[in-house]
């Protein structure tokens, strides 16, 4: 589908801010302030030279993003949050800190970081060059977890979690029950978006509208198609799938298209909730995990083009803005 990178007015609005992308600056912003002293904290007594090496990479990155902001926050006159004292590592740190438990704390940051960048992606709806903003900090997070992830499972610093004991007979690969039921929910909330969708096509009276949702309908099907094989492949009970969509309304006006198209939005903004989250927890299967990671991806990308498609049909309602 193609969408309008920016729409009758647009222009005006990019040079403002709402209060919740005023809030989402601060609040990111603030956390890579703290992560930043921490880290510079391990970095004095880490003993794994690949860790360091590890360490020495995300406080590059993290500064870099942190200059990045501090200009956002210039550029629209937000104030920011105070700096923390320069680290200095306590006599007794270096016998408190063991280099796996660095690690994890590192991993745990950087699930979290997501979800927060997720957040503010999926809240900054005015100001599309700040959402870019944070959609390209969220696709760099997601690629530092992934990384990371696999080299403390290289270290054997992640436990195994519970695994999923109803696989096939004779069936090599394994994966957690979280990630099995991952698996089930990402079905099941295809499934229903699926029936969403071909309401909406039912009642929308757009033309572009309709071409969104026959375009989102068919990502929805393959990716249902996607699932459904990995259910079966680890013999993985599927749900109870909707009838078709067959009979036409009789009156379609009761219901709006700028109120199906924010339906639909709602839609879109908890499968990335589910995405994340099931992205965080999957930590066994590296495979099945990587379908979690590009279905987050490309929905960061569909939300993020949708929302300008609302923004150019004049479907969404504005957030009051910061300042003036």
């Amino acid at each position: 589908m193609i969408f309008s990178r920016q729409g009758k007015g647009t222009t005006e609005r990019q040079r403002l801010v709402d209060t919740r992308e005023a809030f989402n600056l601060w609040n990111i912003l603030r956390s890579k302030y703290l992560v930043v002293d921490k880290l510079h904290i391990w970095q004095q007594v880490v003993h794994d030279k690949d860790y360091m090496i590890i360490l020495k990479g995300l406080i590059k990155a993290l500064k870099e993003n942190i200059s990045i902001l501090e200009q956002e926050l210039k550029t629209y006159s937000i104030t920011a949050p105070d700096r923390h004292r320069a680290a200095v590592s306590h006599p007794g740190t270096v016998q408190m800190l063991t280099d796996e438990f660095m690690a994890q704390e590192t991993f745990l940051y950087l699930q979290e970081h997501m979800e927060n960048l997720l957040k503010s992606f999926r809240t900054s709806v005015t100001n599309d060059a700040l959402r870019s903003v944070f959609y390209k900090m969220l696709l760099k997070t997601i690629a530092e977890e992934d990384k990371f992830l696999k080299y403390i499972k290289a270290k054997g610093w992640v436990e195994t979690p519970p695994l999923y004991r109803s696989t096939p007979p004779g069936m090599a690969e394994r994966l957690s029950s979280v990630e099995a039921a991952g698996l089930w929910d990402h079905l099941t909330l295809r499934y229903d978006n699926i029936k969403t969708t071909e309401i909406s096509i039912s009642f929308a009276y757009d033309g572009d509208f309709k071409a969104t949702l026959y375009g989102g309908l068919k990502t929805l099907k393959n990716q249902a198609k996607t699932l459904e094989k990995e259910l079966d492949r680890f013999g993985i009970p599927l749900p109870k799938r909707s009838g078709t969509v067959s009979a036409s309304p009789s009156n379609t006006d009761f219901l709006s298209d700028d109120h199906l198209y924010r339906t639909v939005l709602i839609g879109l903004r908890a499968a990335g909730i589910l995405h994340a989250q099931t992205i965080k927890e999957s930590t066994f299967n590296d495979r099945v995990r990587s379908i979690f990671k590009k279905m987050l991806v490309d929905e960061l990308l569909y939300t993020d083009n949708y929302y300008r498609f609302g923004k150019l049909k004049g479907w969404l309602n504005q957030a009051p803005l910061y300042g003036s």
